[in-house]
């Protein structure tokens, strides 16, 4: 072995600290330290070497003054384990302990703080030993790596409107009623951080929400989030599609980032109703909590449901997190009965990605009540104690069901952690993008297990959806206004048809059968009134046609509101549909919508003032990530008697 490789041998098993103060050794070292395949090397052989330490990044609120409790400071520190292996009955069973070694302060580098102004900082997330934070006053994101000290600050992004103050009118709100405008800030934005394997670089998710748009029909519409992504490499920000984040009459709301995984970025969300009238906002104001993923190469996004136990209306979840555990996806949190008499912790362990419906296994149960900061290792988790007025931190061994308090605190429930599985040499102060190389060199892949995250969502389920077809003579003329705008605008080929229920995360089995319940409640036709043409921002929605739907017993839209209200609570749903009859998917600008708005118009001049009867329903199983609609099957069908 030549020298030179004894060196790089030698240095690339040393901790960050001596490997930056050996820069200075010479030019040779200086430039070996900085060469990506050097850094990815070092990485890799730190995320499989962690075993004799476990070392834990903590953020906590701490007395400045410790007689008077007057006034708190934020404190990052590092907490330390060290991990001792037992083997016996001659080397056949492995048990691990991990006794508590030292707590040690960090100084955040003086321009951090000078930059911060001594705002809190929130933990956003954390990748390869690079924590993304969030300064709450300033919402400027922060790349802060604390093993070498070198932070930095991202661009301001370009392309998510910077809105100071917001005047939307709360979902519900009634009309006429004062409501109060509030100050937006990108802290309050979806934010994600984690590495793309395919491209070997670092992003950062920005999802921000653009409120609430309220026609003066009493519906509100819930406006498509935009989504930038900042890469690393480039320094840079860019605006990206979000139709993934949409169904026909639903939309996917990412809320609070959970962890970075394999590849993908994971938030927990809310799948909500594109469109709900007032009246019915307190009686399903979202469908469903539901996890979204983002694959960081790719940059789509996905979406996942929770266990089937936590959809239970008699059961209360919260203080839900996902967490890693035993290099598996975990879903931990408190759940208790309606009477709110008792509350426990579940452990809930993904099997696999994919099927249609949540892949979860319930692997544990335990009585404790205080917040999960992380796992420690396969059997023990990390916890704040948010009754004890001292804050203090404790860990919980699942398999001996022992406590045991550590000599820190935080005070109240301000605490968060990051659970170091290595330290990181990656630097955010030059070009440090790791170069995947097919010479015999080192990067991240060499030494990880992890499978592609394509693996995570090749088994996609699929959802379905309930649609009322027009009679053919309807559908012919829909569709030469369809095929004139696909010709200009792009698009694919839609069936003409009315969505009235939709999103349904099934088995095959469950929605026939509800669907054969479907025909004793809704047995009459009905007829469905065109209203105007629309134009909207989302995919599904782009140019459509806006049907009548009345509860006034004297208009004769109402017996479609009645049919439709019916459709959904068939299939488990409170409220309905917005009717509308879409012409044109797309991803179309703002300009371009308009155009095709007035096209329609031109080609079909009586379209809105057109009316016809309803005595088909159809069910569509949906593949939303197919675009082209190919795999948009049709698998039953029942026909409507209608008396006109």
């Amino acid at each position: 072995m030549a020298e030179e490789d004894v060196v790089e041998q030698i240095l690339s098993i040393l901790p960050p600290k001596p490997l930056m103060r050996f820069k200075c050794v010479s030019k040779q070292w200086y430039a070996l330290i900085n060469n990506p395949r050097f850094v990815a090397k070092h990485l890799s052989i730190s995320m499989h070497n962690n075993r004799s330490t476990t070392r834990v990044l903590l953020k906590r609120l701490v007395d400045k003054d410790t007689d008077t409790n007057s006034e708190t400071q934020e404190v990052f520190s590092w907490f330390k384990f060290r991990n001792h292996i037992d083997i016996d009955n001659g080397g056949e069973h492995e048990h691990e302990h991990r006794f508590f070694s030292e707590v040690e302060d960090i100084d955040i580098p003086h321009s951090m703080s000078l930059k911060t102004r001594g705002s809190t900082l929130h933990i956003i997330g954390h990748c390869n030993g690079i924590i993304c934070l969030v300064p709450v006053v300033s919402g400027e994101v922060i790349l802060w790596n604390p093993a070498i000290q070198e932070f930095k600050h991202l661009p301001p992004q370009p392309y998510l409107p910077d809105s100071p103050e917001i005047a939307v009118r709360p979902v519900g709100w009634p009309e006429g009623l004062p409501f109060l405008q509030y100050r937006h800030c990108e802290y309050m934005d979806a934010l994600g951080f984690g590495h793309d394997p395919r491209s070997n670089d670092y992003k950062v998710v920005n999802i921000e929400f653009l409120g609430v748009e309220s026609p003066p029909d009493g519906y509100d519409i819930n406006l498509p989030p935009k989504t930038a992504v900042y890469t690393l490499s480039t320094n840079s920000w860019r605006e990206i599609k979000t139709f993934s984040l949409e169904t026909q009459s639903t939309i996917l709301y990412p809320e609070t980032f959970q962890m970075y995984f394999k590849g993908m970025c994971f938030w927990s969300g809310q799948e909500r109703h594109k469109d709900i009238h007032v009246y019915d906002v307190m009686d399903e104001e979202f469908i469903r909590n539901i996890i979204i993923l983002f694959d960081m190469g790719d940059e789509v996004f996905h979406e996942m449901l929770l266990p089937d136990s936590l959809y239970n209306p008699y059961v209360y979840c919260y203080d839900m997190r996902l967490l890693v555990w035993n290099e598996s996806i975990s879903l931990f949190g408190l759940q208790n009965s309606s009477s709110y008499q008792w509350a426990s912790f579940g452990i809930w362990m993904m099997d696999k990605f994919g099927g249609p419906k949540s892949p979860w296994t319930k692997h544990i149960s335990f009585e404790l009540t205080e917040r999960p900061l992380a796992f420690l290792k396969s059997d023990e988790i990390l916890m704040a104690d948010t009754k004890d007025t001292n804050g203090r931190i404790f860990s919980y061994n699942l398999s001996t069901k022992k406590l045991e308090y550590h000599p820190i605190q935080s005070v109240q429930i301000d605490s968060e952690a990051v659970v170091y599985g290595n330290y990181s040499i990656v630097s955010l102060l030059v070009g440090n993008k790791l170069e995947n190389t097919d010479n015999a060199g080192f990067s991240l892949f060499d030494y990880s297990s992890f499978p592609s995250s394509h693996s995570m969502v090749d088994n996609e389920w699929h959802s379905y959806s309930v649609w009322a077809m027009p009679p053919d003579d309807v559908s012919l003329r829909i569709k030469k206004v369809m095929e004139s705008l696909r010709l200009e605008f792009g698009g694919p080929e839609i069936e003409p048809h009315i969505p009235v229920v939709g999103s349904l995360r099934m088995t095959h089995e469950e929605v026939l059968n509800k669907f054969r319940s479907l025909q004793s409640c809704v047995t009459s036709g009905y007829k469905a009134k065109v209203n105007q043409v629309v134009i909207r921002s989302f995919y599904y929605q782009c140019v459509s046609l806006l049907i009548d739907s009345s509860f006034d017993h004297s208009d004769e839209s109402f017996e479609l509101w009645r049919a439709t209200g019916a459709c959904g609570r068939c299939f488990g749903f409170k409220i309905r549909v917005r009717p509308h009859l879409s012409l044109l998917y797309g991803n179309l600008t703002e300009e371009e919508r308009k155009k095709a708005q007035e096209k329609v118009s031109i080609l079909d001049e009586s379209i809105t003032s057109m009316s016809f009867p309803i005595t088909r329903l159809a069910l569509y199983k949906i593949d939303y990530k197919d675009k082209s609609l190919k795999y948009w099957d049709k698998i039953a069908e029942h026909t409507l008697q209608y008396f006109n």
